[in-house]
């Protein structure tokens, strides 16, 4: 029967529950009493059927006290939907039901404060005009919440009832780390609160305090971070000033300092234990930390994105190598039977040839070395599973492409002696030593390079900027001009 009374409730079906009610009269007492706390009543509430609340509670109105296992009451369902209805009945059978705290301690108001529902929160303010003083286990009050989850309606609706009942100093209480909600406006970029805050004059001017300290000891105006490139920062921070604000002690010279703000679930819904028929907040700011891990998500992909670039030039450069020294150039047949002597013909097609394989040989090892390096520091499990195979498979081509090579020359080299074949392995050596010195070198041609970049001789043919920007900088410029 339990479970017929909980399909019921589902779907709102009035004449089940009056079957099942004279059926067995104590049915509601006995689902009471399991202690899950989890009643027809949250159930109806979250389906929104109006007609069967108010059945349920004329059979049994304390059902609206009922704190479910998730910590929400009848009254915290229906302000989190929105629902102005059902809040307005559970409050006519049960006036003192806008002070009951369910997880975190948290009340109807919050929910529905977290949630944007305005309509419910005229309702519950007007029946419980004190619950704007309520805070959580975080210390925030319904002005943190709504500031933090962006709701903007919120805080218009929350400062004209603390105006109206003379609460005005409800506005610069902080929560557990000290943030008052300017704070968390700036920290925000939520250029809409601070200016309503600040300059539309809708409380006085000396009640907001611009300069309230957090536990770290910074000023909202330490927490904003003005940029060149978001004009909402330079607003924020030029509307502050204007206000009086001033940086704090705990002021960091350091740029990549940032306050610690919020917990990450404070900006999620306004609720770390978001229940599933709660709306899920897509308009919600984000505080320093978001804003960190957000800018370090981007340089991982930027990061990431620069090694994919390079591997595919290395790859290219080791496949071109080795696809050079398994077909050489036809300067190496220069005699039938052997090679031109290597100390005999530095002039000559000798000379060149040493030159093409010592430069092959050198550019291949190093493109080599380039794979290994960018490969060396991806987890196995994670992005890259196969990179055990990989090297061994780089191994196996380093020695396929020296066993040519040597086979090459001792072939062209059959007739002469061993002193002479040593000789002819002076390009290899020197591709050897070339690599052992390969980081003096290249920072050596880097500086010919640069050097050589400067001269300009190429104009502009591989500059790599944006025209259309570079000619909306130009039209700005003469805007200003213009103005002056």
């Amino acid at each position: 029967m339990e479970r017929r009374m909980l399909e019921a409730a589902r779907k709102g079906n009035v004449h089940e529950l009056e079957d099942l009610i004279s059926r067995n009269e104590l049915i509601l007492e006995e689902m009471d009493l399991e202690g899950t706390g989890h009643t027809p009543l949250h159930v109806a509430c979250v389906a929104g059927h109006l007609d069967f609340v108010r059945e349920l509670l004329k059979h049994m109105p304390k059902l609206a006290e009922k704190v479910n296992a998730d910590g929400f009451s009848p009254l915290h369902i229906a302000a989190a939907r929105g629902d102005v209805k059902i809040a307005r009945e559970l409050l006519t059978v049960k006036s003192h039901l806008c002070p009951v705290k369910g997880r975190e301690r948290r009340i109807a108001l919050h929910y529905a404060t977290a949630n944007g529902k305005v309509d419910v929160m005229k309702v519950l303010l007007a029946a419980s005009p004190e619950s704007v003083e309520d805070t959580t286990a975080r210390e925030e009050t319904v002005l943190h919440l709504a500031v933090k989850n962006n709701r903007f309606d919120a805080v218009v609706v929350l400062v004209d009832h603390l105006k109206q009942h003379k609460k005005e100093q409800v506005i610069n209480w902080k929560d557990h780390k000290g943030n008052t909600a300017l704070h968390l406006a700036v920290a925000g970029k939520n250029f809409e609160v601070v200016n309503f805050l600040l300059c539309k004059h809708v409380v006085e001017s000396e009640v907001v305090e611009v300069n309230a300290v957090n536990e770290s000891g910074l000023t909202p105006l330490d927490v904003s971070t003005p940029s060149q490139r978001e004009a909402g920062d330079r607003e924020i921070t030029e509307i502050l000033i204007r206000a009086g604000a001033k940086h704090g002690k705990g002021r960091s010279n350091s740029p990549t300092s940032s306050p610690v703000l919020a917990d990450d679930n404070d900006f999620e819904g306004g609720n770390s234990h978001q229940a599933a028929w709660e709306e899920p907040v897509k308009d919600a700011p984000h505080s320093s930390p978001g804003s960190q891990s957000k800018n370090s998500n981007a340089e991982k992909e930027s990061f990431g994105d620069i090694r994919n670039a390079l591997l595919v030039v290395a790859a290219l450069i080791a496949s071109a190598t080795y696809q050079s020294v398994l077909q050489p150039p036809k300067i190496i047949e220069v005699d039938d039977d052997e090679l031109v002597p290597f100390w005999k013909s530095m002039t000559g097609a000798g000379f060149v040839y040493s030159l093409f394989l010592g430069g092959n040989t050198l550019g291949f090892m190093v493109s080599v070395q380039m794979i290994i390096c960018l490969t060396r520091f991806v987890p196995n499990h994670a992005r890259l599973p196969l990179k055990l195979p990989l090297r061994l498979s780089l191994v196996a081509m380093i020695l396929t492409y020296f066993s040519f090579a040597s086979s090459v020359l001792f072939t062209k080299m059959s007739k002469t002696s061993s002193n002479k074949k040593a000789l002819h392995m002076i390009p290899l050596m020197i591709s050897f030593l070339l690599l052992l010195m390969q980081k003096w070198l290249a920072r050596l041609i880097d500086y010919f390079l640069e050097r050589l970049v400067g001269l300009h001789l190429l104009g502009d043919m591989y500059r790599l900027e944006d025209k259309d920007s570079e000619n909306k900088d130009l039209e700005k410029k003469g805007k200003s001009k213009g103005c002056k």
